[in-house]
């Protein structure tokens, strides 16, 4: 399959956002009648969702269990993403966020426990997609692996997709991160927590994020590291995001990730102010719905 953008997508799920009428109190509590939205996403589906709101030709694999494989086939048929998914047995997860006036909490699943996963080549494209470097073809691996997948499946991926002629970003965390960071990537995406594994600290000030960054440097051509509401610093210059009222987090950091790889596969040099503020959108969504470009555009004034 030929396409521009192709995200990798392993751990999906059905994001639910249950909404409360006031913070919980203590324990037996009952809330009654109480409005639960569900969207479809995964980190890597995610992205590829903003990629085809900002009209690029994107592609979207991973596992998707049977059971439960429609709602996302009637998402990416919505936006009109090529689905190149593989289909395995049982159902993809359903994680909640519960919101409350003032506070929030989330309950992530295990994606597909006992899972046997299919062979790297049946999850990943098979002939190039563009250019060899900056800004051809972009591939977005990012999110959890699923258990009985290898540690260092990303780093397998990237280095496949590389040879394949993509430029690579990876978004992940823990070992996934780790052992994915060894096979190169072109941009890497950690928050500031997720920095530690890889330089031993969690930087804090301006001084430890440009630190943390030089040191990522060597494992990447280019690092994001994310710092929450703050906003986020993009190879070192950091990017503040505006003053806004939070309904849901979800998929904020995937949008921010989106709007930087549409804005770099066109050469914007304003990419990190776009992100940024398509990140900041995002959170005035509930469930994880992509946000209005016009919201994105009036944040993205506000910054510049």
């Amino acid at each position: 399959m030929n396409c521009k953008f192709f995200c990798l997508c392993m751990s999906p799920a059905i994001d639910a956002t249950v909404r409360l009428p006031a913070a919980p109190k203590g324990e037996g509590e009952i809330f009654k009648d109480v409005a639960e939205e569900e969207n479809v996403g995964g980190k890597g589906l995610n992205v590829a969702r903003w990629l085809a709101v900002r009209g690029a030709d994107v592609a979207c694999g991973g596992l998707l269990g049977v059971d439960n494989a429609a709602p996302f086939e009637r998402e990416m048929a919505k936006y009109g993403i090529k689905d190149m998914f593989a289909r395995v047995p049982g159902s993809t997860r359903r994680n909640e966020m519960i919101v409350w006036p003032g506070g929030s909490m989330k309950l992530n699943r295990t994606a597909f426990p006992g899972l046997v996963p299919p062979p790297l080549p049946d999850l990943l494209p098979s002939r190039p997609c563009g250019g060899a470097a900056l800004p051809g073809a972009i591939a977005v691996l990012s999110g959890s692996l699923p258990p009985a997948v290898p540690k260092d499946f990303y780093a397998q991926a990237a280095r496949r997709l590389k040879a394949l002629g993509f430029a690579v970003v990876l978004d992940a965390s823990g070992t996934a991160l780790v052992e994915g960071v060894k096979a190169r990537p072109d941009v890497i995406k950690p928050n500031a927590e997720e920095c530690e594994a890889l330089v031993g600290f969690t930087p804090r000030t301006p001084d430890e994020f440009k630190r943390a960054t030089e040191m990522l440097q060597k494992t990447a051509e280019y690092v994001i590291i994310s710092d929450g509401a703050a906003g986020a610093w993009f190879d070192g210059a950091f990017t503040a995001a505006p003053k806004i009222d939070v309904v849901d987090t979800t998929a904020a950091g995937d949008t921010l990730l989106a709007e930087f790889c549409w804005r770099l596969g066109c050469a914007d040099e304003r990419r990190a102010a776009w992100a940024v503020a398509a990140g900041s959108a995002a959170c005035l969504m509930p469930g994880g719905a992509p946000p209005p470009p016009e919201t994105v555009e009036r944040l993205y004034k506000e910054i510049s």
